[in-house]
């Protein structure tokens, strides 16, 4: 019985996919013989129809309104960058997008506690140096005054 049922379903689903298959070649040939066709199908064009407010004509001065958004840019810029870095400690009033500013204007402050700070240091490692001059003087001094003394001794 198991068998009949199997063969049966087995069956019924060639009888399916063959069926299914020759409807596919069907609408394969039609489509092939339409494109081949003398007289290629052209759909019938419709009459368009434009709905228009008609008014009489008259003479009139017109200012004509547009509102647009977006974003408006000056051909010119400017970048500004400090020669130091540091905490700006104030700008100026006018210093803002867009502003206007005159030659010579003090647009920011930048803290000068930093870079006195770095001149200390470079100040304090001059006077260093200059030190270290001074004692390098000496002791070739010194040497100069052994080696003349070297010089006596090894004279006598």
């Amino acid at each position: 019985m198991r068998f009949l049922r199997r063969s049966l379903a087995g069956l019924f689903l060639l009888s399916l996919t063959l069926g299914l298959l020759a409807w596919a070649g069907i609408l394969v040939r039609d489509a092939v013989q339409t494109r081949l066709a003398d007289t290629p199908h052209i759909p019938q064009a419709r009459e368009r129809v434009f709905a228009v407010n008609v008014v009489p004509v008259r003479l009139e001065t017109v200012i004509p309104e547009m509102t647009a958004f977006g974003e408006i840019q000056s051909r010119r810029s400017l970048e500004l960058r400090s020669a130091v870095g540091g905490t700006l400690i104030d700008l100026a009033p006018a210093f803002v997008e867009g502003g206007r500013v005159a030659a010579g204007t003090l647009l920011a402050r930048i803290d000068p506690a930093d870079m006195q700070a770095e001149l200390e240091r470079a100040q304090s490692a001059l006077q260093d140096a200059e030190a270290e001059r001074r004692e390098a003087i000496r002791a070739v001094e010194l040497e100069k005054d052994a080696l003349a003394a070297a010089e006596e001794q090894a004279a006598l």
